[in-house]
């Protein structure tokens, strides 16, 4: 799953990356696909849990990211947190994990 530029810089912002370098940028983007993969494991269908317009997976992405990003212990525990909250609450609304028949 590719990562639009715009997507990316929001992602950015939200670890207040203010230079991007080659591998802070590769960096994040794994991140992002580390964060689609585990939506998927727990059952999010893969084109809601790679949609770079919907808001709900933006957060989940952008709470796993500054998990991972965190620069200090309080910032790792409570993005991880937010993040654990968010990602139950996608894998249990079925708008998210139940594909809509034609």
């Amino acid at each position: 799953m590719a990562v639009g530029l715009e997507y990316l810089a929001k992602l950015r912002r939200a670890v207040r990356q203010k230079t991007p370098t080659a591998d802070a940028t590769e960096e994040l983007t794994d991140l992002i696909e580390e964060c689609r993969a585990d939506l998927i494991r727990l059952g999010v269908l893969p084109d809601k849990a790679s949609d770079e317009t919907d808001p709900l997976i933006l957060g989940a992405v952008r709470c796993f990211v500054r998990w991972k990003w965190a620069q200090t212990p309080e910032d790792e525990t409570g993005n991880m947190r937010d993040y654990m909250l968010m990602r139950d609450e996608l894998r249990r609304t079925g708008a998210y994990t139940e594909a809509v028949m034609p």
